[in-house]
């Protein structure tokens, strides 16, 4: 009970930042809202340490597993994931191109400021200078609270400077690399432009007298820019799927032999065997092997995710669809 009463203290806080908002828009966000802010504060509660879990566990194994275990598991992750993330892999690719070792610098140094804005968060959570048991964010406004966090976060940052810098750098990296990836995906952008402009004509014929008798007469002049609109996202989206089609064979192989000959040189390593990929074609045998199951399950999953590993990477989804939406525009 104690735990619902901090949430829909929480909410409210959040639903009366706006004290001008215009009572009908009021009354719509307490009432679609406040269930939506809540469902979505539990679920965050739910996932985020698991988030946080892993990925300090991504990090300690690329820190302690030997560098040819860590390429055999980027492999597999290419044989099994590569098409659903194919502008992400795309987008890492171009990172290592343009200046790798200012950008891991420059998020270094925002992870440590994360770092040190999360410690001095939750010690101002639990700060109960009154001492009356209530802490002391739940007993404050909407704007008093945003007040009080902004200063907790201002002081928290030691350097201002360096963060500023550090985010001007991620920056700068990002354009360098939307530029590269909208010149490799620009076939795909070029092809769903293609084929919209093939199909507008008919969709326009087909689609206007159907909208017209379902649209009222005042909203008439918008049927032609809705088609146009719907008919070129839907063209883009198709030309995507073909693409997605296309990396997900293309990193099966590429993983699927990163895997074996990584694997092979691991087990050269450690005496297991004698052999370098050179000198046999066990390496491409097994390959392929695991190339051709890592896109069947790619083929059985849609070139997605299944359930539950769709949860798991669902930060990376989101990831995914914002730099296919960022090049695509």
């Amino acid at each position: 009970m104690a735990e619902k009463g901090k949430e829909d203290s929480i909410v409210s806080k959040m639903l009366t930042v706006g004290m001008t908002t215009p009572p009908v828009l009021a009354a719509y966000i307490d009432r679609y809202s406040k269930p939506a802010l809540k469902v979505l504060g539990a679920i965050v509660n739910i996932v985020g340490p698991f988030y946080m879990k892993a990925g300090r566990l991504g990090h300690h194994l690329y820190k302690v597993l030997p560098v040819d275990l860590f390429s055999a598991l980027t492999g597999l992750g290419l044989c099994f994931c590569g098409g659903a993330y194919c502008s992400s892999i795309a987008a890492v690719e171009a990172f290592r191109m343009c200046g790798w070792e200012q950008t891991k610098a420059a998020l270094m140094d925002v992870a440590e400021e994360a770092k040190a804005i999360q410690a001095a968060n939750e010690v101002d959570n639990k700060r109960d200078d009154d001492g009356n048991g209530v802490p002391d964010v739940d007993e404050i406004s909407a704007s008093e609270l945003l007040q009080r966090k902004m200063m907790v976060f201002a002081l928290a940052v030691k350097d201002p400077t360096k963060l500023n810098a550090a985010l001007g750098g991620l920056y700068t990296a990002w354009v360098a690399v939307q530029g590269t990836l909208r010149i490799e995906f620009a076939r795909t952008i070029t092809l769903g432009v293609s084929m919209g402009e093939m199909v507008m004509p008919t969709a326009l014929r087909l689609g206007v007298p159907l909208l017209a008798a379902l649209i009222p007469p005042k909203y008439h002049h918008w049927i032609p820019t809705i088609i146009r609109n719907v008919v070129r996202a839907g063209a883009v989206s198709i030309a995507w799927r073909l693409q997605v089609v296309n990396s997900a064979i293309q990193s099966a192989m590429r993983g699927g032999l990163l895997f074996a000959r990584s694997m092979l040189r691991w087990m050269q390593s450690r005496k297991i065997v004698t052999t370098s990929h050179e000198d046999t074609y066990a390496d491409e045998v097994a390959g392929y092997s695991v190339a051709a199951l890592g896109f069947y399950c790619q083929l059985n999953w849609g070139f997605g995710m299944p359930f539950p590993l769709d949860i798991v990477m669902f930060p990376f989804t989101a990831i995914e669809w914002y730099i296919r939406w960022s090049i695509t525009n």
